[in-house]
Formats: structure tokens, C-alpha cells, sequence
């Protein structure tokens, strides 16, 4: 009986002060929901990556060259030590035709790096193809595709262009929707792939090399022991194909140098035989004299002719024998490329970069969560308790054990407290990773998140919420059941007044009105009640500061990089050895109606390994000699001082995000390799503010000083006069008709990064900063409800001395705003101090946020934080018009 009247009393305190338990069953929603769904969010975005590469055996790495891959480097890749498999295949990059799109065409893989199917089927014979599954909105299985030959048949590698569509797939090689790395066709970068047969091939040489090592089988491939295997196995294939470039250009030579020494020797020979025929011509010219009949001199000159026609048929094959000599020394060793994962897959980094971003953010977003949480409910079971104070006398009196006694708050503290922990862990391991998961493969391939449960961040999460309230609750139950049960049943002594400082300033003292003065001693009165509030509402800003900073960031990166920075819309890059007739007509393009300006420039590819985690950087290095135009293409100005930089003599400028990542700063020197692999040194001068990407700017005089060689322009900064997206890619294919073109890099592409990374950062922050303004309700109401509990017989005293409800209302809760507004200041300093921290660990190598606070962000935060403690002082005043007042002043009777 004793046990049911127990439980009853129990199931009467959870349904008698519902407002008490749904706060805290909300507080430790929260905290749950933020810690377990960023704890969880990371780790389920790599599961599904690994997943996924996994199912399709992504190559560790691939191996192509410039020339393709012969005999010798099959077999230096099929002898190298630890290689599980190697598989060879073709590719070609081609332009559909009628458009400017271009797409590279791969030979179907046996093992490695395979596709997914998502429609229709994999191509059987060479005149069918499956389509990147991204253009199944743009063509229909069963249609045809056209693709435009190559302008070289040399360089043509396949045996027809023109393809049946059979099915639409998913490459493991491109998880990046919008970054299939650059081509020498169409506008510099290709915009897809596509999947053929072997057959569809026509080539003596391999294209690309994929290979898988033994040693790193069932290794995560997220594990830094991953990471660091596959660097070895890199460098090791790095070293045996070190000089592969002279011995296969050497090999090239052969066959061509041995036929024009044949040749060279035929047209000898046919000279020398030339040469004696017309010295026997002259001589029995000489022989016979003036008085030849008719036929003789018939057949004197028509050997004469014979003659001439071989001295055409030398000259014309001396001239053929020039070109294939000039095209033999042109001939340039060819480029191997080895890659891993990260440098040969576009997205693959970018994927593992934005889940270890969420990482970062699960280390500090949760944990001021749960301490905001901690503390309102440390306030909010102290209050419970002591307003169970006559019913903890009774129950004692009643013979009820304190253990017994004690089960009733440990219960109430356990269920609110556990309910809240259980649904906010279910919506943390699902809702909250599918939100981040969707923000972020809106720019990326993968699909269908694989969740997971996290048994260890479940079991903190719920030991964290538990103690939350069970710990006060013991601690607070077990301090007030040392009294004996008359004790308990008389109420509290209020704690005693006293002088504050403020008091003994009169010249301000005697000037505040009685309602003031009483709030004044109120806020110093009740000092525990006054640091939760400024701690709670500080916290509950600080989140807001920081998830609007983190958005502020990153919003205005493209407009800084590509509107105060970068004026120019692309770079052109021409070829190695340009000729005088391919030079000319560039010149023509770059002097067309559509251009507005242009500078030529002397463009390097530079990388920068790092040490440590950091990954090899690189580097686009200009370098002019008009400095004084640099200005109209590029604006270098400090960040720091917004000082203008001007390039000199003394060194080269920096961009800053590079000098940030390898701690660099003026008067430093750095050594970097160039694209031929060999080592340059350059000082720094200053460094400049840029948001995107690594630059290096330098004028003539250092660049010949760095490069030991004559300054000259291999390629120009290029300004449109129509910048648009669709004129900038119809400019860029117009310019890679050009044969003197290589390359073109246009800005557009970066501002895709930029957004697409812009695009899953504001995702999660919408919300983060929703569970913020969600929590500061929760705090605000619950520390409002407390007061107001307290003190319920003090108000109920001035409301029967004549006060109107809007006094009593704003006699309590002027303490709630001035509170609430040092909180907000408070919360300014935490909010700046997470941003900065949180700043530093979501960063990319290749971005650069904006670090400061902008003042739109505090004084929204701010606005929140006040909307919300004004909102809810609607709610108080209302329930404080309810309020019994004989039934308050009876209370303790």
C-alpha cells in the first residue's frame, strides 16, 4: 500500500508541474539531438563513402601519360612490389557535337574503379555507351549521341563517334558534380564522362593504369595508416618511373631518326645520280654542237625535264624530311602522372574534408549545449525540490525512507531527463546526419546515407543527460532530508537582505524609484539565480554568434575573391612551343570585339609539399613585367591594413591563406617545385589578402632571379566584356580552337567551389542555429518560471497593495531583461571566442574565410535573444494575472 501511495505521488508530481518536466525533457532534447547528430554526422558521411568505393574497388592509383602507356611501362607497373592488380584502359576527351560540352570517354573497367549502374545497361559492343547519369535529363536511352572528331587524326583514338545510348551511370573516379578536372577540347574542362568497350578503342598505347595493393585491403580508407601506406607505395612508383620520360622519349626516336637517315641517304644517292646525269647531258650537249638535228635536241631536252622533274621531286622530299625533323625535335618528353585518391578524384577530398568539418563541430556546438542544459537543470530540480519541502517533512513524518523519499525526484529526474535523451538520440542518429548528409551532396555523387549507431556517443549522451538532473536532484533531496520532518514543514527562511553597493552611492541611490531600488537588491539578493540567467541566456547567444559568424564567413567569399580581388574572367595558358603562324592568331582572337583587355603574363604551375597531414599544395604563380597594369586584373592589398602591395625587386607576393598554412611571413623564403619537378626558391616581399586558391605574384626582374632563365609570356589574364557564365564558356571553347592554346582556367569554376562549399556549411548552420533559438526559449521560460515560483508570495503581496498586472509583470521581469542584456554582452565574448576556434578547424587548404565578427551578426543575435525574453514575458504576464493571491499568501500556512 505504502509502495502504491508512493508511486502515485510520483505519477501526481510529473502531471502536476508538466511545464517543469517538458523543459527539462527539451533541454536534454537538444543536448542529445546536437551532440549524438554531429558526433555521428562525420563518421556516417565516410561510412557511405567507403561504402561505396568499396562495392566498386576504387583504384589506390592510377598511372597516365602524355603519350600513353606502352610495353616498358606495363611492365615497370606489372613488376612493381606488393601491387595486387593492375588494370590498363583507354580514354579520350571529345566534344558532343553542336555543343561545347565535352565529355571524357572511358574503356569499361574489368575490376577496378568500376561504375554503378543506374538505368538501363552497360554497353556491349563498340558502338553503344552509358551516359554520366547526370545527363538523364538531357538524353533518353535509345538515342543516339554525336560526338566531334579530334582535328588530329593522329590524336584520334577511337574507331567511330557516334553512339547508341544504353544506360546512365555513377563513376567512383568523379563524386563531384560539377569538377571533372581540366581537358585540352571543347572549354578547358570537362563537363562529364561517358563508358565504351575496349573495342571502341583504336590505339597501340594504354591511356590510364589503375592499380590496388595488397597491404592496403581491408584498411579504412579514412585511416591515417591508409594514408601513409599509400604515400609509400606512391613514392615507390614515383622512383622506378623517375627516368622513364627520356628513356621512352629515346625509344620514340629511334624508328622516326633511323628513317630519315634512310631517307637522307635515298635523296643523297638520287642527287649524286642526278648530278651525273646532267653532267652527261652537258657533255654530249657540248659533243654534238649547233648543228644537232630536230630529235636530237628533242631528246636532249626532254632529259633536260627529267632532270628538273627530279631536282622538284628532292627539293619536295628535302622538304617533307625539314618537317619530319622539325617534328621530331619538338617531340617532348612525355609527363607521367601517378595520383592517389585525392589528387585523382575530384571530390573525393572535398567529401572527406566537409564530414571532418562536422567533426569540429560536434567538439564544441554539443558541449555548450549540454552545459547551458546542466545548469538550467541544476536551477530547475533545486526549485522542484524545494517546493516539495512540506511534502518531503510529510512523507518522513509518514515513515517513509529517505531512499524511498528519494526515488520520487530520482524517478521524476530519470524520466524527463530520459525520455528527452532517448528521442533526441533517435532524431540525432537519423534526422540530424540526413540534413548534413542532403546539404552536402548537393554538390557530390553518393547517395542513400549509410546510418549508423553509435553505442558509445548513445551511452555518453544519456549518462551526460541522466547526471543532469539526477545529480542535482540527489544532492539537493539528500542536503534537505538531514532536517527533521518539523523543520520541513515550516518554509524556508528567505535569505536576508542586505546593503549592496549601489546604496552607498546616494547621489544615484536617492534618485531610483522604489521598483528600481527593488530590483537592484533582488539581482545581488538571489546571486545563484542571477549568474544562471546571465550564464544561460550567454550561452544560448554565444551559439546564435557563432553559427551567424560562421555563415557571414563564408557568404561573402565570392563577391570579395571575384568582385574586389580577381577582375579578370579567365586565364589562357598556351603551349609549350607556340609557333609564329599560332601566335598570330591568338593574337587575332585576344584583339577581337569580345575582349576587353588582356595582359600577357609568364604562367607556372608550382607545388609545395608539406609536412605533417597537410597535403601537397598548388601553387599558380604569375609573373609580369607591366606592374603597373597588374593592378586592373588583380587588386594585391593586405588584409590586415588594406595597404596597397606593389610588386618590386625585393621578393614575391603571397597570397594569405598559403602563408597561414605554412606559417610563413615577410622576409620569409619558401622552396617549391615546378612542373618539371625541380626545386625554386622564393622570398616573400608581402602577402596579399585572396580567398580562394594559392597565388604567387612576382615581377620580371625576380622571376628570372627564381627561374634562372629569360622572362617570357606563355599565357594572358583575359577581361570579357560580357561576363557571363554562358559567354565566358563560348569564349573559352573559341579560344581552345586555337592551336597555340593549352589550357584556359576560368574563374567561374572557382565560384562553383566556393558556393557548393558555401551551399552544405549554411545547411548545417540553419540548424544549429535553430537548436540554438530553440534553446534560448527553453532557458529564458524556465529561469523566467523559476523567479517567479520563488517569489510567488512577494508578488502576490504587491498585487494586493494596489499594483496594476503590467506593474507586477514588469516588477519582475526588469530583472529577467537587464539580465538577460548582460548575458548578451557576455555572450558577444564566447560567441567571438567559438567562432574563432571553430573557424580554424573548418577551413579548407584552398579557402580562406573571412575571420572577424560583422556588427549585422551581434545585433542579430542579439535581437533574437531579446525577441524571444520579451515574447515570453507575454506568457509570464499572463500567468501571473491568474495568479491566486490569498492562495500565495496562504501557501506556507
Amino acid at each position: 500500500m505504502r509502495k502504491k501511495t508512493l508511486n502515485k505521488e510520483i505519477r501526481r508530481s510529473i502531471t502536476g508541474s508538466l511545464g517543469r518536466f517538458i523543459s527539462i525533457f527539451s533541454l536534454m532534447l537538444l543536448g542529445t539531438f546536437a551532440f549524438v547528430g554531429l558526433k555521428v554526422s562525420g563518421p556516417d558521411m565516410r561510412a557511405t563513402a567507403e561504402e561505396f568505393y568499396r562495392q566498386h574497388q576504387l583504384a589506390d592509383l592510377t598511372v597516365t601519360s602524355t603519350l600513353g602507356l606502352d610495353e616498358t611501362d606495363q611492365r615497370l607497373i606489372n613488376e612493381t612490389k606488393g601491387l595486387k592488380k593492375a588494370e590498363f584502359g583507354y580514354f579520350q576527351d571529345l566534344v558532343i557535337k553542336g555543343k561545347e560540352s565535352s565529355l571524357r570517354l572511358f574503356s569499361k573497367p574489368d575490376e577496378l574503379s568500376t561504375y554503378e549502374l543506374m538505368s538501363g545497361k552497360l554497353p556491349q559492343s563498340n558502338s553503344e555507351i552509358a551516359l554520366d547519369y547526370l545527363y538523364d535529363s538531357q538524353y533518353k536511352i535509345g538515342q543516339s549521341i554525336d560526338f566531334t572528331p579530334p582535328k588530329s587524326e593522329d590524336s584520334d583514338l577511337l574507331k567511330n563517334h557516334s553512339f547508341k545510348i544504353v544506360g546512365f551511370v555513377k563513376s567512383s573516379e568523379y563524386v563531384d558534380k560539377s569538377n571533372f578536372g581540366a581537358t585540352t577540347v571543347g572549354t578547358g574542362k570537362l563537363n562529364g564522362y561517358g563508358l565504351v568497350t575496349k573495342d571502341a578503342f583504336d590505339s597501340k598505347v594504354y591511356m590510364i593504369a589503375r592499380l590496388s595493393y595488397k597491404n592496403l585491403q581491408n584498411i579504412s580508407i579514412f585511416d591515417d595508416k591508409y594514408d601513409n601506406r599509400l604515400k609509400r607505395e606512391q613514392k615507390a612508383l614515383e622512383n622506378t618511373f623517375k627516368n622513364q620520360p627520356e628513356k621512352r622519349l629515346a625509344a620514340l626516336k629511334v624508328d622516326p631518326e633511323k628513317q630519315i637517315i634512310e631517307a637522307k641517304s635515298q635523296i643523297s644517292h638520287e642527287e649524286s645520280q642526278l648530278k651525273q646525269q646532267e653532267k652527261q647531258l652537258i657533255a654530249q650537249k657540248n659533243q654534238i654542237g649547233e648543228n644537232a638535228s630536230a630529235q636530237v635536241i628533242e631528246q636532249i631536252n626532254g632529259a633536260k625535264n627529267q632532270i628538273d622533274a627530279g631536282k622538284e621531286k628532292i627539293a619536295s622530299a628535302k622538304a617533307e624530311l625539314a618537317k619530319k625533323e622539325a617534328a621530331l625535335n619538338q617531340l617532348e618528353e612525355p609527363t607521367y602522372q601517378i595520383n592517389n585518391r585525392k589528387e585523382g578524384n575530384p571530390g573525393y577530398k572535398t567529401f572527406l574534408e566537409d564530414s571532418t568539418r562536422i567533426d569540429s563541430l560536434s567538439n564544441i556546438f554539443p558541449v555548450v549545449l549540454f552545459a547551458i542544459a546542466l545548469l538550467v537543470s541544476l536551477t530547475t530540480m533545486t526549485r522542484f525540490v524545494e517546493e516539495e519541502r512540506g511534502n518531503l517533512g510529510l512523507l518522513k513524518a509518514l515513515g517513509y525512507s529517505n531512499r524511498e523519499i528519494r526515488k520520487k525526484f530520482m524517478v521524476y529526474g530519470l524520466v524527463s531527463s530520459g525520455l528527452g535523451a532517448l528521442v533526441g538520440t533517435i532524431i540525432g542518429h537519423t534526422f540530424l546526419p540526413l540534413a548534413v548528409f542532403n546539404a552536402y551532396t548537393a554538390s557530390s555523387t553518393f547517395s542513400n546515407l549509410r546510418l549508423t549507431f553509435s553505442p558509445l556517443w548513445t551511452i555518453v549522451a544519456f549518462a551526460i543527460a541522466i547526471a543532469c538532473s539526477l545529480l542535482p536532484a540527489y544532492w539537493v533531496v539528500r542536503k534537505e532530508l538531514k532536517e527533521v520532518p518539523a523543520s520541513l514543514f515550516l518554509a524556508k527562511v528567505p535569505k536576508a537582505g542586505s546593503r549592496i553597493l549601489l546604496e552607498k552611492m546616494d547621489f544615484i541611490w536617492k534618485r531610483m524609484s522604489f521598483t528600481y531600488k527593488v530590483t537592484a537588491r533582488n539581482l545581488f539578493r538571489y546571486k545563484k539565480r542571477m549568474l544562471m540567467t546571465i550564464f544561460g541566456v550567454a550561452g544560448c547567444t554565444a551559439l546564435l554568434v557563432m553559427g551567424f559568424g560562421i555563415r557571414d564567413s563564408i557568404s561573402g567569399l565570392a563577391s570579395k575573391q571575384f568582385g574586389q580581388i580577381l577582375h579578370y574572367d579567365m586565364i589562357a595558358i598556351e603551349k609549350n612551343k607556340v609557333s609564329d603562324k599560332e601566335k598570330e592568331a591568338i593574337n587575332k582572337k585576344l584583339n577581337s570585339s569580345e575582349i576587353e583587355n588582356y595582359l600577357p603574363i609568364a604562367f607556372e604551375n608550382l607545388t609545395k609539399e608539406a609536412s605533417g597531414k597537410l597535403e601537397k599544395q598548388e601553387v599558380s604563380l604569375i609573373a609580369t613585367n607591366q606592374s603597373d597594369d597588374l593592378s586592373k586584373y588583380v587588386s594585391l592589398e593586405s588584409r590586415k591594413n588594406n595597404q596597397k602591395i606593389v610588386l618590386n625587386d625585393s621578393g614575391a607576393v603571397i597570397s594569405e591563406k598559403f602563408a597561414e598554412l605554412l606559417g610563413l611571413k615577410v622576409g620569409d623564403s619558401l622552396t617549391l617545385k615546378d612542373d618539371e619537378n625541380k626545386p625554386v626558391r622564393i622570398k616573400v616581399s608581402a602577402i596579399t589578402e585572396m580567398y580562394m586558391g594559392h597565388y604567387i605574384f612576382m615581377n620580371q626582374s625576380v622571376y628570372q632571379k627564381v627561374f634562372k632563365k629569360d622572362f617570357m609570356t606563355n599565357g594572358q589574364l583575359i577581361k570579357l566584356k560580357n561576363d557571363s557564365v554562358n559567354n565566358i564558356q563560348k569564349m573559352s571553347a573559341q579560344l581552345m580552337q586555337e592551336d597555340g592554346i593549352q589550357a584556359i582556367s576560368q574563374n567561374s569554376d572557382l565560384k562553383k567551389v566556393i558556393e557548393s562549399f558555401m551551399y552544405g556549411i549554411n545547411s548545417v548552420m540553419i540548424v544549429l542555429i535553430t537548436c540554438a533559438i530553440l534553446l534560448a526559449i527553453v532557458v529564458i521560460y524556465n529561469l523566467t518560471n523559476i523567479n517567479v515560483s520563488e517569489r510567488i508570495r512577494e508578488l502576490a503581496t504587491i498585487k494586493v497593495l494596489g499594483f496594476y498586472d503590467r506593474e507586477v509583470t514588469l516588477y519582475i521581469y526588469r530583472e529577467t531583461i537587464l539580465l538577460s542584456f548582460l548575458g548578451i554582452l557576455v555572450g558577444f565574448g564566447l560567441g567571438n571566442y567559438f567562432h574563432q576556434v571553430i573557424m580554424n578547424q573548418l577551413s579548407a587548404d584552398q579557402i580562406m574565410f573571412a575571420p572577424g565578427l560583422l556588427w549585422t551578426n551581434l545585433l542579430l543575435s542579439a535581437a533574437i535573444t531579446f525577441a524571444t525574453t520579451l515574447l515570453l514575458a507575454l506568457v509570464v504576464h499572463f500567468k501571473l494575472k491568474a495568479v491566486d493571491m490569498l492562495g500565495a499568501l496562504k501557501s506556507v500556512d
